[in-house]
């Protein structure tokens, strides 16, 4: 499973497209409407821009997906929510907000889901996104306490197993550090200093 949450200080990946919105944040030209000719030669605005069999729908995994988005953000407002495949390198996915919530394709279609036979492993997923999210909180400070303004912090986070079990990760001074507690990836990190 690809249930991993992070922090990063250094976000990795910000901004939008240069070619789609301005600096002020609004589109750079206003769309044109097709028009239609009257019969009397003049240009009508047509009141349906592409005609009556043009419709948009969103295939079952973006409404899913959106569903979980919509779910994890209201809970945590300071948390981006990605979605990662097998093999993904979780460490280059990050957001615009504080921390980045990453979950695989199973457990978005399991939060997603409204089957009460899924309302256990639902609910339990959802604890350990609790405690993940209370405990990274608290990584956060003890990183802080433990670094100076001379560090680099690039990332840290935490990854969790499909019991539960937790592994924290950061990427400080370029060297990547790992442990099953904070106080032993602080360990590591402070040896690596001296």
């Amino acid at each position: 499973m690809a249930n991993n949450i992070g922090g990063s200080i250094n976000q990795l990946f910000r901004g939008n497209s240069p070619g789609n919105v301005s600096k002020a944040g609004k589109p750079d030209a206003k769309a044109k409407l097709p028009s239609k000719v009257k019969d009397d030669g003049k240009l009508q605005k047509s009141d349906n821009l592409f005609g009556a069999s043009a419709k948009v729908e969103l295939s079952p995994e973006v409404e899913m997906y959106g569903k979980v988005v919509d779910l994890l953000q209201k809970k945590y407002d300071n948390a981006d929510v990605f979605v990662a495949g097998p093999g993904e390198d979780l460490s280059q996915i990050g957001g615009d907000l504080e921390y980045s919530i990453i979950l695989s394709e199973d457990e978005m279609k399991l939060l997603a889901s409204d089957d009460p036979k899924d309302k256990e492993a639902k609910d339990k997923l959802m604890g350990q996104i609790d405690d993940a999210m209370k405990t990274i909180s608290d990584m956060s400070e003890k990183i802080g306490g433990n670094t100076d303004e001379s560090d680099d912090i690039s990332n840290f986070g935490i990854k969790m197993d499909k019991n539960g079990k937790m592994n924290f990760f950061a990427d400080i001074n370029g060297n990547s550090f790992k442990a099953d507690s904070i106080d032993n990836l602080i360990k590591s990190f402070a040896a690596s200093k001296a």
